[in-house]
């Protein structure tokens, strides 16, 4: 089974590689992954279909996982969650705040830029600690996206 954090650090270091690329070269890559994406919802709409006239409690099972979940928020197949984004971010905050403080260190939601990034900022020691990247892309991103799955980027702001 592929491990979700490999997948978001895989993406996010392609993501890293594409915007050093000129504006037409992003251009193509972005309607590449625009007509992958468009094919992708098309087949989980007829999958989700199928699914649903052969049993509701099959795809309600199938929609408990964090990556099933996070792919039909983002093609916009389910409903999003009940709870506000400022208070899941709050409690993906509060997730890694402990491992923070143990070294001396905590973290602030700066903003929230819709529709897909937050910023936030590192205080204390994490402020300018070596490992302070490493936290942020294995320890702060994975918090807030497992809260947030609409949530894309985390920006470390100053």
């Amino acid at each position: 089974m592929t491990n979700l954090e490999e997948l978001v650090t895989e993406i996010s270091r392609y993501e890293k590689i594409i915007s050093e690329w000129d504006e037409t070269q992003r251009g193509v890559v972005t309607g590449l992954k625009r007509a992958i994406e468009d094919l992708h919802k098309e087949a989980l709409t007829r999958l989700i279909r199928s699914v649903k006239q052969e049993s509701i409690t099959a795809l309600r099972h199938a929609v408990e996982d964090e990556i099933v979940y996070g792919t039909l928020l983002y093609h916009d197949l389910v409903k999003a969650p009940k709870l506000p984004l400022e208070k899941r971010l709050a409690t993906a905050l509060d997730e890694i705040r402990p491992s923070l403080i143990n070294h001396h260190g905590d973290i602030e939601l700066v903003s929230i830029k819709l529709p897909d990034t937050v910023e936030i900022r590192l205080v204390g020691a994490c402020s300018h600690c070596p490992t302070s990247n490493l936290t942020l892309s294995q320890g702060v991103e994975q918090a807030i996206k497992n809260y947030c799955p609409e949530i894309l980027h985390v920006v470390a702001v100053r």
